[in-house]
């Protein structure tokens, strides 16, 4: 397959590459990704201003845009030399599971991928409880990318209602097995924000804390921290849930 692959921790990160020198081996992939570290942007995209498109070598650039400005580049311009026939986002530095998919870059580049009706699939390996220096096994979830990447791309939905495949291992040497999951968990994030008076103004700083997670056996949360790589369909467009008859509004 020609691949297209992106992140939101920037060409350069170790997942990325670690996963592109797994998927080289099968695929043809062609890299544009964030020139530096977009976690958190979520599905913003740039419109009013200009982006910088970097080649490093052959089939990788970057882009000083987010990680939705990157697949946009690749799918609707002349950069790319092929038809792309899958996206894949990833590896990720931390996971990406239930709630956080709102806020992950990550998962916004697969759903942009979706919106356009192409395959996409989204890695995150979870570090939870782990120094950034103890951040390793990106290749035992690169190994089960490259060994099941067509099933992947066989589970995501390319007609309305598009769906993307969200995908989250453990950092370990070893996965249990892999399970297609029911239900995304909910995160409740003990963040804060702390705020510093300046001479003419106050600023806002982002402190970010811990995540706790509430599931079912049949969630996403739950698979992955007992050492299953989590597989979960995520719908890329929003679904009304108005359930309520007979409510009359006043004119």
């Amino acid at each position: 397959m020609n691949l297209l692959l992106t992140n939101d921790d920037g060409y350069s990160a170790i997942g990325l590459n670690v996963l592109l020198d797994y998927l080289s081996k099968k695929h043809n992939v062609f890299v544009v990704a964030p020139e530096g570290n977009r976690s958190a942007v979520s599905h913003c995209i740039t419109m009013h201003k200009n982006l910088e498109i970097r080649q490093y070598e052959e089939n990788v650039w970057s882009c000083s845009g987010s990680p939705v400005d990157c697949v946009v580049t690749a799918l609707k311009s002349s950069l790319l030399p092929v038809k792309i026939d899958a996206v894949v986002s990833g590896i990720n530095a931390g996971a990406n599971i239930g709630t956080d998919i709102l806020y992950s870059g990550t998962c916004a580049a697969a759903r942009e991928g979706a919106l356009h009706g192409i395959p996409s699939v989204a890695f995150s390996l979870d570090n939870e409880g782990l120094e950034c220096s103890d951040f390793v096994h990106f290749d035992v979830l690169a190994d089960f990318a490259l060994k099941n990447l067509e099933t992947l791309v066989s589970l995501a939905k390319i007609e309305r209602p598009y769906a993307f495949v969200n995908v989250n291992g453990l950092a370990v040497p070893e996965y249990k097995g892999a399970i297609l999951t029911r239900e995304l968990s909910h995160r409740k994030y003990e963040d804060f924000v702390k705020l510093e008076q300046k001479i003419d103004c106050m600023e806002s700083v982002f402190q970010g804390g811990l995540s706790k997670s509430s599931c079912d056996v049949h969630s996403d949360y739950y698979a992955c921290s007992n050492g299953y790589v989590a597989i979960s369909c995520v719908y890329a467009e929003p679904l009304s849930c108005n359930h309520v008859d007979g409510i009359k509004f006043s004119l």
